[in-house]
Formats: structure tokens, sequence, C-alpha cells
């Protein structure tokens, strides 16, 4: 141990591996990851597009070939009349054939059929190692309640799709984290004139359903609200709900002042 200590002593930052980086920060493989901590607390099914393109095994390659160069992706799933995922295939794999033998080809003779995809409730964090680990670009949804032979594919998550996710969620200046009840989470944003509780008290609010206020901070003060609390612009407000009422609670904040008077559906 003494050793080891004199050696460190002298050697410093000194290493043989020279291309061996400080932290996980520092490498290109996870320095998007590592920059982003938020991408731990969103969703997939929050950031994924909707399929707009698909091929079926039966289509030949040079059909396939068209759709995507009409499309302008690399790629795409591969389903089944039943609609279930069979495959991916991409511009890469039609490249590995001849053009000669594309017109009398299908497309499930070529197709990548050991697919990575994702569930939706997976975090973004966790997508976006798939992806890097793997150097692609992109990735199916799939149903996570399906059997792996019925498969249906909800969306489609790009690296494009994260970083929007991301950024999106950042201009709402909302900020969220785990709740401290399992199954739900704590989503903390600045009231900004326009949400249609300001200037309400909480039990006139007319939250969305599985939503709670757990505190305020105002001027530097923490606040407990009770029903008679009057909600300011400018106070930070945390809220605790439910993952099925998160996206009614986003949208909710981001209404303007005049829907506040409107009812609100119990569905």
């Amino acid at each position: 141990m003494i050793a080891v200590g004199i050696a460190s002593a002298l050697v410093g930052k000194n290493t043989i591996y020279t291309s061996q980086v400080d932290t996980r920060a520092d490498s290109p493989a996870h320095r998007l990851q590592m920059s982003v901590p938020l991408l731990s607390t969103l969703s997939v099914g929050q950031a994924m597009a909707a399929m707009t393109l698909f091929l079926s095994p039966e289509q030949s390659v040079s059909e396939a070939e068209k759709k995507l160069a009409e499309a302008s992706v690399s790629g795409a799933p591969v389903l089944s009349q039943e609609g279930f995922l069979r495959g991916i295939l991409t511009q890469r794999d039609i490249q590995k054939m001849p053009p000669v033998e594309r017109e009398h080809s299908t497309v499930a003779e070529i197709m990548t059929t050991q697919v990575l995809y994702v569930h939706p409730d997976e975090t973004l964090d966790d997508a976006l190692e798939h992806l890097t680990s793997q150097h692609i670009s992109w990735m199916p949804v799939v149903d996570s309640e399906e059997t792996l032979e019925k498969q249906r594919v909800l969306g489609i998550l790009t690296v494009g799709d994260i970083i929007h996710a991301y950024r999106r969620t950042l201009t709402k200046d909302l900020r969220r984290m785990r709740g401290l009840v399992k199954g739900t989470v704590m989503l903390e944003t600045k009231i900004e004139p326009t949400m249609p509780l300001v200037g309400h008290p909480l039990r006139d609010a007319r939250l969305p359903d599985d939503c709670l206020v757990v505190s305020l901070r105002r001027e530097g003060e923490l606040i407990f609200p009770r029903g008679s609390t009057v909600i300011l612009a400018g106070d930070m407000v945390t809220f605790l709900v439910s993952p099925q009422g998160e996206a009614q609670l986003q949208t909710y904040l981001g209404s303007s002042a005049e829907l506040a008077h409107e009812p609100v559906s119990a569905d």
C-alpha cells in the first residue's frame, strides 16, 4: 500500500493508457447522457414519434428501397399482415445486395430479425445508452405488454427525438423528480402569469385528477399550502402526480387563463 501511494504521488495523472478519459462524462459515447441527467426522469413514450412508414416481408427489395428513399429515412420496421413486428430493413441492408437482384428478392430475405427495440415506459437515458452502444440512430418502440411473437410497434425513437424531448422540457421550465410514493413523480415549475391557477385558491384551481400541490416557495419562504392558499405568479410550485396524470398536468399548466374557468372532465 505504501509503494502504491508513493507511485501515485510521483506519477500523478500521467498514464500509459493515453486514450483513457478521466470520467464517463468525458467519453464521447456517454457525453450527452452524462450531461443531461433530466433524461433519467423522462420516458420513451414522452419522446417517441409516430410510425409513418413500415414495410411488409413480401415486398420486393427494390420497392422497399424506393419507399425509404421517398421518405428520406434510413430504415423502417417490417410488419406482418397482422401488424406484428417481424424485423427492420435499412438502407445498409439493401446496399449489401447487388442492384440486379433487388427486383426479384423480398424484404424477408435480407431484413434484420434480431431487432433492438424499447418499451414506452423505459427512461430516455437507458434508450440513449442502447442507441449509442449499438451505433444506431433509431429503433422501434413496442408494446411492453405484448408477447415476443405479437409485438406491435407504437412508434419510432431516434436520437433526435430524445434531444427534442429534452429541450422541450427545459423550455417549459419544468423539473421532474421521482415521487415520494412509488408509482408517482414530482414536478416543480415556476408559475407564469398566464397559467390558469394564478390568483385562485387551490380549492378552486381545478387541477387535473391524480394531482396534488405539496409545497411552494415564495420569495425564499417554503409554504405548505392549504385549500385557501392562493397561487401567485413567480411561485415555485411542486406537484405530486401519477404517471397517467402527468401529461394532463403539463397541458393544464400550458393552457391559457381563459380555460381555467371551463369545467374539467372527470374522465
